[in-house]
């Protein structure tokens, strides 16, 4: 299904299923495909690695394995590297991205949902990073 086989690999070790998109997907199951090997090809298997983790390592987000929630936890990563580690998969235990993600597509007129779930993530997070020396969350 994939030209990847590191996806493929990376994939299987995560317990994540890749499915077509005409499949009703089940938790830790995503047809975004494409969006996955784009996220290994342009920053790496362990990033990847880090994305996934935070999804389907967390509360019961294992069905949240679509483009947007992807991209959006991808972006936040790039964005505070810092962040990944045990505080960050606490405090994502307690984040529905579910909810958060029909929240952001509830605004898709205004932002694209991708952005829109990075957004409230990244409010709901950042109380529980702190800034550094000239008080930039890192």
């Amino acid at each position: 299904m994939t030209p990847y086989p590191e996806l493929a690999n990376i994939c299987d070790e995560m317990g994540v299923r890749l499915v077509p998109v005409t499949k009703q997907r089940e938790p830790m199951e995503t047809c975004a495909v494409n969006t996955l090997e784009r996220i290994l090809r342009e920053h790496g298997p362990e990033h990847l690695r880090s994305v996934l983790i935070v999804i389907v390592e967390t509360g019961n987000n294992k069905r949240q394995l679509v483009a947007p929630v992807i991209w959006a936890v991808s972006d936040l990563l790039l964005a505070h590297p810092s962040w990944f580690g045990s505080a960050l998969l606490d405090a994502m235990d307690g984040i529905d991205l579910a909810e958060v993600h029909e929240s952001a597509k509830a605004n898709r007129r205004a932002a694209q949902p991708r952005a829109g779930v990075s957004t409230i993530l990244f409010e709901r997070l950042r109380g529980q990073f702190a800034p550094d020396e000239q008080g930039r969350l890192i």
